[in-house]
């Protein structure tokens, strides 16, 4: 879906977010947009804003599970990376 070093630094970028802010859920606009192809659609990131009051045009990083969800046709599917059958 996404190269790992680009889930890895929206990650991180969300962890010093929510340190900074001392807040949840955070809503910011996506910095990523015009960086990473898979995050153009995307105009917020949500930090720890639960799945069922998120928006479809946003991305949340879930900081229970260290991970990125993305609404794909309605569903919310997490980031994987684009390797992870590689061996």
């Amino acid at each position: 879906m996404a190269p790992r070093s680009e889930i890895r630094e929206v990650i991180e970028w969300c962890k010093k977010e929510k340190l900074e802010k001392k807040a949840s859920p955070i809503i910011e606009l996506n910095p990523f947009r015009d960086k990473f192809s898979w995050m153009v659609a995307r105009i917020r990131i949500a930090i720890d804003l639960p799945l069922e009051e998120a928006k479809p045009d946003m991305v949340v990083y879930d900081s229970p599970t260290d991970a990125l969800y993305l609404n794909i046709g309605g569903q919310w599917i997490r980031v994987e990376p684009d390797d992870i059958f590689e061996m």
